[in-house]
């Protein structure tokens, strides 16, 4: 990620018209559709399985909180400026006695304050800089900062409860396939036969489920992923 981090740093100081209008855009809309493609997955397809009753109420407000949350802050992001040059006309000037605590900006030629450095791709300094983000197509810094901050926090949170709750349906699926394929005997006998002849192991019994393609399902439900065999036919393991 430092290789990538760098790169696209070097790329867009080099190039930063380039960088403003394609990177720009189609980082907004990989996170915008993203966010909407998992919230409907999870909400309409994933929690049915996993949840009922107050459980699925719950995970859908929690999910619409969330969403919420991720999509409101970064637009609070985007919308507030912590460009220097948005303070009062009197606050852009030190206070006597303070111009050591200034810097020169050789770019903007004007004293800055601490902490504030100049953005090649938003053409001016920013208030305590902290980075440029292509998400939300402007600099964090003090204004904005915590926007910033809850918006990563909700996003990081909304793919844990979106990863845990794909797994426990990955997990009920397989477990319910297994109970299945070992049957209700009415002997212990006949039910230590099933287990150990059609168990085929964790990744064959997924694909069992989910398709050639199995864990990769995750991705979208219209990802074309044909079962192994129609169903009327089930493998047994070969014991030596």
């Amino acid at each position: 990620m430092c290789i990538v981090n760098d790169w696209c740093r070097e790329y867009a100081n080099l190039y930063p018209k380039k960088a403003v209008s394609i990177g720009h855009p189609l980082s907004m809309i990989f996170l915008l559709v993203g966010t909407v493609f998992f919230f409907t997955l999870q909400v309409f397809y994933v929690a049915p399985d996993v949840h009922d009753g107050f459980m699925y109420k719950f995970f859908v407000i929690s999910a619409i909180f969330t969403t919420y949350n991720i999509l409101g802050n970064l637009l609070a992001c985007y919308r507030t400026s912590s460009a220097v040059k948005c303070l009062p006309q009197e606050r852009q000037i030190p206070k006597p006695g303070m111009e050591h605590l200034w810097h020169y900006c050789d770019i903007c030629r004007k004293l800055m304050p601490p902490r504030s450095w100049h953005c090649p791709l938003c053409k001016c300094c920013i208030l305590k800089r902290d980075h440029h983000c292509i998400f939300a197509a402007t600099c964090i810094g003090h204004n904005n900062h915590r926007y910033f901050f809850w918006f990563t926090f909700y996003l990081a949170f909304g793919i844990f409860m979106s990863m845990a709750t794909l797994f426990c349906d990955v997990g009920r699926s397989v477990y319910l396939l297994h109970r299945m394929k070992t049957g209700f005997g009415s002997t212990v006998k006949s039910l230590s036969y099933f287990r150990r002849h059609h168990d085929l192991g964790f990744r064959k019994n997924c694909q069992l489920i989910m398709g050639q393609r199995g864990l990769w399902t995750f991705i979208s439900p219209s990802l074309k992923s044909p079962l192994l065999h129609d169903g009327t036919h089930w493998q047994i393991k070969q014991c030596f």
